[in-house]
């Protein structure tokens, strides 16, 4: 197989203005933004028909081959009754991003007013407890994990 890398991972939101100030906020900048009338292609290929959707294409830094994030609000067709997974269901329930300046990163999430998980674990290292990762919850509920990481 000839796979190297994830293009991208659809995150679908109720209110697409507010997830989108949330993820410029993190970070992401729009790569492409979606026609809210709909497209044939995406008819066929997503196997959804008619429909209207308010979405764009997020890229999270410069790496040409950086994984991105497809967020749409489906207005037609319209589910409001999902609700987010917990992070012991099957499926997607968790998108990990790095960071290497995680306690600015996190002060950040903070002012962003995202529910914690739980607050932020440490590891014990020679030269004292460093960072580890937090889990918190986007606008609409999604988790996302803040992992300390140095850039490679």
């Amino acid at each position: 197989m000839a796979i190297h890398s994830i293009f991208h991972i659809n995150l679908n939101c109720r209110n697409f203005d507010t997830s989108l100030a949330f993820y410029k906020a993190l970070g992401f900048s729009v790569e492409m933004e979606f026609p809210e009338n709909g497209h044939p292609a995406v008819a066929q290929g997503l196997g959804v028909g008619d429909h209207l959707v308010k979405g764009a294409l997020l890229k999270l830094g410069d790496d040409q081959n950086a994984a991105r994030l497809d967020l749409l609000e489906w207005i037609k067709p319209r589910n409001t009754a999902a609700s987010p997974l917990t992070l012991s269901d099957p499926g997607l329930v968790r998108i990990a991003l790095s960071s290497d300046q995680f306690e600015t990163d996190l002060a950040k999430i903070r002012e962003l007013g995202a529910e914690l998980i739980s607050e932020p674990l440490y590891r014990p290292t020679p030269e004292g407890d460093k960072p580890f990762f937090v889990c918190f919850r986007d606008p609409d509920g999604n988790v996302l994990e803040l992992v300390n990481r140095a850039r490679a």
